[in-house]
C-alpha cells in the first residue's frame, strides 16, 4: 500500500499497516534551497561568508520522493516509512501546492536534528527485522568543508537571533557514515547532493557540528553495505544551473533510478557510480560550455550490490532537462567504470606537454630551464625552484639525495599538473612539503609518504593550480597524492592498477581481484614491498574484506614496525575475529589485549600515513573504548583518538595520504601564523 501522511507529524509519511519493528525500507529526504539567514534570503545574517540562495534543491528532494512513494519496487522490501523536510523558494512552494504536496516539515536545524534521531530510531534494530531492512538518506543543499569533516548546513543557517552566529548547527556526513557502518541494517545509501568547499570559519576552529546520530554499541551484526555517494569531493564544488528543476546531481541521481528495467531490475552501486558521474557532467558541460568539472565521489563499506535503487516496474517519461542524456535501464550496456574514467582522466592532459625521462630532485632544482620544460609555467616552475622541500619525517632532517621525478603532465595552462616521484629508500618515511606565500595559497602544504627500506616507493602528486583573490598570480590550491605506477617494481605496480580500479570503478571489485599469493609476495620482500603490502590489505579492510587479513598485519607489524598502519590492520584483524566469537585467533592467547596494545602504540609509532587507515584506527578505538579495559589503557586510547582529532582540524582527505594545510592555524595551538614544518611533524606524531 501506498505511504499516507501521518496526522500532526508534518513531513512524515508511513505505510498504513506499520509497525514499530516493522521491516522494510526507511528514509530520510531533505531538500534545502531558501536560507532566510544567507545572501539574498528574507533576514540575512550580518556576515553570510558568502553562501547564498539555491534555486533546486527542494524540488530535486521532492522528486526523488515522488519517485520513490510511485514507483519503487521491491519484493520483500516494502516503503513503510519517509521523512520528508523541505524548505522551498517560492515558486518551488507553488509547485508542489499544485501537485498536491503539502504535508513536510521545514529543514531547520532543529527540525533536522528530530528527524534524524526519529529515523535512526525507528530503524528495526531486532537481527531479524534488521536483516530485511534497508535506509536511504538523501539532502541536497548547501554543504562545506571543516578540513576532514564534510558538513550538511540546515535552512536556518546563520540565524542571527541567538547574537554570535552558531557555526556548528549544521550535520556531519561523517557522523551519519559511522551510524550506518554500525547500524545493524542490512544495507544503507546515503545521496549527498552538497557542495564541499573548504569553510575557513568551522575549519579555522578545528570545529565541526553538533552531534545528532546516536552512538551504537559495537555488535557482531554489521551491515551488509554502507554506501554513499556524493556530489562532489572535498575542497570542491557542486553546481545547479539556474531556471532548471533540479540540481545536476539530482537529476543525474533520478535518471539512473528512473530506468525501464523490470520488476525487481538491479542497479548495482558501481553502476549507480557510473551513471551519475557522466550525466552530472554531461550537464556541466553543456551549461559551462566545458569549463566546468564536479568530481562524484563514493564511498562504500562491505558489498557495493544494493537494492535500495532497484528500478521501478515499467518506462518513466524522459527526464525536464534538455539534451536527451542516456538513464540506466535494463536496455542500457552496463559500461566499463574503470575504462570511461581512465579516459577521462587522461583527457585532462596534453599528451604533447608529458615529459617522462627521469631527472633527481636536487639536479632540477639547479636548472630552471629543465624546470621549465616540465612544469611549463612561471609560476608552477618558480614554486619547483624555491617552494618544495623533503624532508625525513622521524628525524625531521632535509633528505639530501634519493628523491627522482619520473615524468610530469600537464594542461596548457599548467592548471593541472601531474607528477610521478620515486622516494629514496629509507625508514621512517618522507614529508614533502610545497610552501610560500606568493605560491602556495595556504602558505604551505604537506603530506606524510610512507618509504620501504631497500627500495623506492612510486608517489603520483596531482597539483591543481589556479586564482585564489582577483588580481593575483596563480597559487597551488589543491595538492593530492597516491601510490603510483612502478615500471621496475611488480608489487607497486600490481597495488597500481588494483587502487585505480578501487578509486575509478568498484572498491569491491578491485578487492575481489586480491591474488593472496601476490600479498605474500610483497610481505616476504621484505624491504621492497611493504607500503604496497599495505594497500592491498587497506583495499581489503575497506570494503569488508576483514577476515581475509589473516595474520598478514602481524607479520607486517614484527617486520616494519616504523609502518604505524600495519598496527591500525593487525587490530582490525583481531576485532573481526572477536566480533565474529574466535577464542584465540591466530594464535593470539589474549586477542582483546593484543588488539588494544596496537592501537595505543600508535603513541609511539605516530599516526597511520593512509587516510583510510586513519579513519579505520577512528573507529577501531571508539569500540575499544566502549569495551573493559585494564587500568591506564584507557587513558592510552582516548591519547591516540586526541591525536587524530587535532590531525583531523588541519588535514584534508582527498588522496591516498592526508594532505596538512598551513592556514588557517586552529585556534587551540599556540603560536601565530601558518604552521610550520616542526608543527606538521608533530601532528602526525613524530617529535
Amino acid at each position: 500500500m501506498a505511504l499516507e501522511p501521518v496526522a500532526n507529524t508534518p513531513g512524515l509519511w508511513r505505510d498504513p499497516q506499520w509497525q514499530p519493528g516493522m521491516p522494510g525500507l526507511y528514509a530520510l529526504l531533505a531538500g534545502v534551497s531558501a536560507y532566510p539567514h544567507l545572501e539574498g534570503g528574507s533576514a540575512p545574517a550580518p556576515d553570510a561568508f558568502g553562501l547564498g540562495q539555491l534555486g533546486a534543491s527542494a524540488n530535486t528532494a521532492a522528486s526523488l520522493f515522488d519517485w520513490l512513494r510511485a514507483d519503487f519496487r521491491h519484493n520483500g522490501l516494502p516503503l513503510v516509512w519517509c521523512q520528508l523536510l523541505l524548505s522551498p523558494t517560492a515558486g518551488e512552494k507553488a509547485g508542489f501546492a499544485a501537485r498536491g504536496l503539502v504535508h513536510y516539515a521545514p529543514a531547520d536545524h532543529a527540525t533536522l536534528v528530530k528527524a534524524i534521531q526519529r529515523w535512526t530510531g525507528q530503524v528495526p534494530s531486532a537481527p531479524a527485522a534488521a536483516r530485511q531492512s534497508r535506509t536511504l538518506f538523501f539532502f541536497s543543499g548547501h554543504g562545506v568543508q571543516s578540513n576532514w569533516r564534510a558538513l550538511l548546513l540546515p535552512s536556518d543557517y546563520l540565524d542571527p537571533d541567538p547574537g554570535a552566529p552558531q557555526l556548528q548547527n549544521c550535520i556531519s556526513t561523517r557522523e551519519l557514515q559511522d551510524w550506518m557502518e554500525q547500524s545493524p541494517v542490512a544495507e544503507h545509501l546515503a545521496l549527498i547532493d552538497a557542495c564541499r568547499n573548504e569553510f575557513s570559519p568551522l575549519a579555522s576552529r578545528g570545529a565541526t557540528a553538533n552531534t545528532c546520530f546516536p552512538l551504537l554499541q559495537a555488535s557482531t551484526q554489521v551491515p551488509r553495505t554502507a554506501a554513499s555517494l556524493a556530489a562532489t569531493s572535498p575542497g570542491t564544488q557542486a553546481y545547479q544551473v539556474p531556471g532548471q528543476p533540479h540540481t545536476l546531481f539530482g537529476q543525474a541521481v533520478l535518471n539512473a533510478v528512473r530506468g525501464d528495467g523490470g520488476g525487481d531490475a538491479r542497479l548495482e552501486f558501481r553502476e549507480l557510480v557510473v551513471a551519475v558521474r557522466k550525466d552530472v557532467n554531461a550537464l556541466l558541460r553543456a551549461a559551462s560550455q566545458g569549463q566546468l568539472e564536479q568530481a562524484v565521489r563514493p564511498r562504500v563499506e562491505g558489498d557495493d550490490a544494493l537494492v535500495v535503487t532497484e528500478l521501478p516496474a515499467g518506462p518513466m517519461p524522459p527526464p525536464p532537462v534538455p539534451g536527451g542524456l542516456p538513464r540506466v535501464g535494463a536496455g542500457r550496456p552496463r559500461p566499463d567504470a574503470l575504462t570511461e574514467a581512465l579516459r577521462a582522466s587522461a583527457e585532462r592532459f596534453d599528451p604533447a606537454l608529458a615529459v617522462h625521462d627521469a631527472i633527481a630532485f636536487e639536479l632540477l632544482t639547479q636548472d630552471f630551464g629543465e624546470i621549465h620544460r616540465r612544469m611549463g609555467h612561471e609560476y608552477t616552475s618558480h614554486l619547483w625552484r624555491e617552494g618544495v622541500h623533503a624532508f625525513g619525517l622521524d628525524d625531521g632532517r632535509p633528505l639530501g639525495a634519493g628523491l627522482v621525478l619520473q615524468a610530469v603532465e600537464r594542461d596548457d595552462p599548467s592548471s593541472l599538473v601531474q607528477v610521478d616521484l620515486e622516494l629514496p629508500a629509507r625508514a621512517g618515511g618522507v614529508l614533502l612539503v610545497f610552501e610560500g606565500t606568493q605560491y602556495v595559497q595556504r602558505e604551505r602544504l604537506a603530506v606524510a609518504l610512507p618509504t620501504d627500506a631497500g627500495g623506492p616507493v612510486p608517489i603520483r602528486l596531482s597539483l591543481q593550480f589556479g586564482f585564489a583573490l582577483p588580481g593575483e598570480p596563480p597559487r597551488l590550491l589543491k595538492l593530492q597524492a597516491r601510490l603510483g605506477p612502478s615500471s621496475h617494481n611488480p608489487h607497486y605496480q600490481y597495488a597500481w592498477q588494483l587502487l585505480r580500479e578501487a578509486e575509478l570503478g568498484s572498491p569491491r571489485k578491485a578487492a575481489e581481484r586480491i591474488d593472496p599469493e601476490r600479498l605474500r609476495a610483497a610481505a616476504q620482500d621484505e624491504p621492497n614491498g611493504q607500503v604496497a603490502l599495505v594497500a592491498g590489505l587497506l583495499l581489503q579492510a575497506r570494503t569488508g574484506h576483514v577476515d581475509q587479513l589473516q595474520a598478514f598485519p602481524r607479520s607486517l607489524l614484527q617486520r616494519v614496525p616504523e609502518l604505524p598502519d600495519a598496527a591500525v590492520l593487525w587490530a582490525a584483524s583481531l576485532r573481526h575475529a572477536l566480533d565474529h566469537g574466535k577464542k584465540k585467533p591466530f594464535g593470539e592467547s589474549a586477542p582483546q589485549a593484543a588488539c588494544v596494545a596496537a592501537l595505543a602504540s600508535l603513541q609511539q609509532r605516530g599516526l597511520p600515513y593512509f587516510a583510510d587507515s586513519l579513519e579505520l584506527a577512528e573507529r577501531l578505538l571508539r569500540q575499544a573504548l566502549r569495551g573493559p579495559l585494564k587500568s591506564g589503557q584507557d587513558a592510552q586510547l582516548r591519547g591516540v583518538q586526541q591525536a587524530i582529532a587535532q590531525l583531523y582540524e588541519v588535514a584534508q582527505p582527498d588522496g591516498q595520504f592526508p594532505v596538512l594545510a598551513g592556514l588557517p592555524r586552529p585556534a587551540a595551538l599556540p603560536g601565530q601564523g601558518a604552521l610550520s614544518v616542526a608543527e606538521m611533524r608533530a601532528l602526525l606524531g613524530r617529535r
